[in-house]
């Protein structure tokens, strides 16, 4: 904590300071999350490269082609 003899200008600094690094370590993290192939990239599900297609019935049902 800041003591009596410290100055405004000083901690103006150190308030600075603070806040640059917090900056940058937030932006680091973030562009460390994303994937290697994009931000919306799908997991590798079963069944996500199955051949053929697939649709919805007006009924809700699922139908294979």
């Amino acid at each position: 904590m800041a003591d009596s003899t410290t100055s405004p200008r000083e901690l103006l600094w150190r308030t600075a300071i603070v806040a640059g690094v917090s900056t940058v370590g937030a932006l680091v993290w973030s562009s460390r999350r994303r994937s290697a192939g994009g931000r919306h990239e799908m997991p590798d599900l079963p069944g996500a490269h199955e051949d053929g297609t697939a649709h919805v019935t007006p009924d809700g049902r699922l139908q294979q082609d």
